[in-house]
């Protein structure tokens, strides 16, 4: 037994190195330094127990997301509501008012909103129908001249309240403007022709047509 266990613990001969297959082994003269691994480290100068660390790619998220939040809700801009057109109101007023010295006159302060004669402009334009009955004659021009007036004042009317979102004045309004004056000056040069008691309602409704021209002509359009 004691002779085993000597066996057993004998040194073991190194075995010899096979010819042709060693490498040579230099000893180390100098100790070696591993390439050192560098790690960022975030240096906070001044913090609370109050005041949150972030890192650095938290911090970058963080200003992802608040840009991304920013893009997406900011607000739209509502589309502009379109506003009523300041030349078209006031053509509508104007010939509201127009209208207004043709019916008034009928029915209240006739002997100031007369046309011709203490006649007011409505009596006017219900008598044509009659006088044409008689036949045309020359004298048919001035009453002819005052109901037209009042036709293209109510057309006038119409045109600027369907154009009244519309900026400025439509072409037709601008038409019927114009022609409207044309015919309420007709009536007045006929009437100082041939020297006729000329009545305020006559000058008004010229007035009032020159100021409609003005308007309509002069507003900017879209």
């Amino acid at each position: 037994m004691a002779k085993k266990k000597a066996e057993t613990q004998a040194p073991v001969a190194p075995a010899a190195p096979a010819e042709n297959n060693s490498v040579p082994v230099s000893s180390a003269s100098a100790p070696v330094q591993l390439t050192p691994i560098i790690q960022p480290i975030a240096f906070v100068p001044y913090s609370t127990q109050n005041q949150d660390l972030y890192m650095y790619d938290d911090v970058q998220e963080d200003e992802y997301e608040e840009e991304y939040y920013e893009e997406v809700a900011a607000p739209v801009a509502a589309p502009k509501k379109k506003k009523a057109s300041g030349a078209a109101i006031a053509l509508i007023i104007l010939s509201l008012v127009l209208v207004a010295v043709y019916v008034i006159g009928k029915f209240a302060v006739q002997e100031y909103l007369a046309f011709i004669g203490g006649v007011s402009g409505l009596d006017m334009i219900l008598n044509l129908v009659d006088e044409f009955a008689a036949g045309f004659s020359m004298e048919l021009i001035l009453p002819i001249a005052v109901a037209a007036c009042g036709v293209f004042a109510i057309l006038t009317l119409i045109a600027s309240l369907i154009r009244v979102m519309k900026k400025g004045a439509c072409v037709f309004a601008k038409i019927t403007t114009f022609l409207g004056l044309v015919c309420a000056l007709v009536a007045l040069i006929m009437a100082l022709m041939d020297d006729m008691a000329i009545g305020y309602g006559l000058y008004a409704a010229a007035a009032i047509s020159l100021i409609n021209v003005l308007i309509a002509y002069l507003a900017k359009n879209d």
